[in-house]
């Protein structure tokens, strides 16, 4: 699985930083499609939708904003199956033109989804945390200041950032039968190869494990997360740096790693072809043992000779430990 393009991957980042400073925060972790996150029975009713929809608002923060949810059958009929609103039609002819998400004066939301929408639950999930990721935008001010074909691929990063990534990743590649064979769909603007490095990022953001993410994932998602973890864990440091520096991200101004494995970035370290020392050399030896199951040399009682190498150690283990973990 290949990687985005490297513009691609500034722009994920330059926008990461900019909605993390916006609040961009998840209240419940990484959200998972189980009966944990989701114990409420669908059944295609409308107290089923007002469930749904609200707990997808709860878990994004937003359970207080009233939403009035239609479906909308492809002759333009408007059924609303939820409202919190206090202010909900009867239904009956609607502009289709309109947005999905529309914020009315009073600070309520109406929000539309087809009926063919509804009927797949990848879709209709995805569709909700788009939704709900949509309003956070708009209340945060997020839209300002992004030019048209950035909003909608924002608002997939947004959903990433609230967590709602593993939806989002499933919900960027859905494999649908007909009649003709298989194809692939989309409920998202932005590619799985993109929303899976920003799920990754998300992952070492919260110290939250790759694989339990992954877990949830259908195939094509999870083989793109697992090429995105590589990705994330070779550039650590621009991850701190999305919180701690996100101005250099506004103005460009920093370097991306290639996707290296652990093994990789843990012999690169060791400076080339340069022999280590024998502080360095019996510390990557007692690592080596532990992952082939040896037994472990014990640890050096020596201190190193500098400060310098007292951190290249230092260094190599949190690499490992994060590779692990990841």
């Amino acid at each position: 699985m290949d990687l985005p393009a490297e513009l691609q991957l500034r722009w994920l980042l330059r926008h990461t930083a900019k909605l993390l400073e916006l609040g961009a925060e998840p209240v419940n972790g990484l959200i998972l499609p189980t009966g944990e996150f989701f114990p409420d029975k669908f059944d295609g009713s409308p107290g089923a939708f007002a469930m749904l929809m609200g707990r997808i608002q709860r878990h994004a923060g937003l359970g207080d904003v009233p939403v009035e949810l239609m479906l909308i059958t492809p002759e333009g009929e408007a059924q609303t199956v939820s409202c919190s609103s206090g202010a909900c039609g009867g239904g009956g002819k609607i502009d289709t033109r309109l947005d999905r998400v529309v914020r009315r004066d009073d600070g309520s939301y109406a929000v539309a989804i087809g009926v063919a929408e509804a009927r797949n639950p990848t879709v209709l999930t995805t569709t909700l945390v788009r939704a709900v990721a949509t309003m956070f935008m708009i209340e945060s001010g997020a839209y300002e200041g992004l030019i048209p074909a950035d909003r909608e691929p924002a608002t997939d990063l947004a959903a990433v950032l609230l967590g709602f990534g593993v939806i989002v990743a499933n919900g960027s590649y859905i494999y649908m039968k007909g009649c003709s064979g298989v194809s692939v769909a989309s409920a998202t603007r932005m590619p799985v190869d993109e929303v899976t490095v920003a799920l990754a990022i998300f992952c070492k953001l919260h110290e939250i494990e790759g694989r339990t993410a992954g877990r949830y994932l259908e195939l094509t998602p999870r083989e793109h997360l697992d090429e995105g973890l590589v990705w994330a864990s070779s550039n650590l440091a621009l991850v701190r740096m999305l919180r701690e520096l996100p101005g250099a991200f506004e103005a460009d101004k920093y370097a991306i790693a290639p996707a290296r494995s652990w093994l990789a970035r843990v012999l690169g370290g060791l400076g080339g072809k340069k022999k280590p020392d024998a502080s360095e050399g019996d510390d990557l030896d007692a690592l080596e043992r532990a992952f082939a199951g040896g037994p472990a040399i014990p640890a050096l009682k020596r201190a190193p000779a500098d400060a310098a190498k007292a951190r290249k150690l230092a260094e190599l283990r949190a690499l490992v430990d994060e590779s692990l973990d990841g």
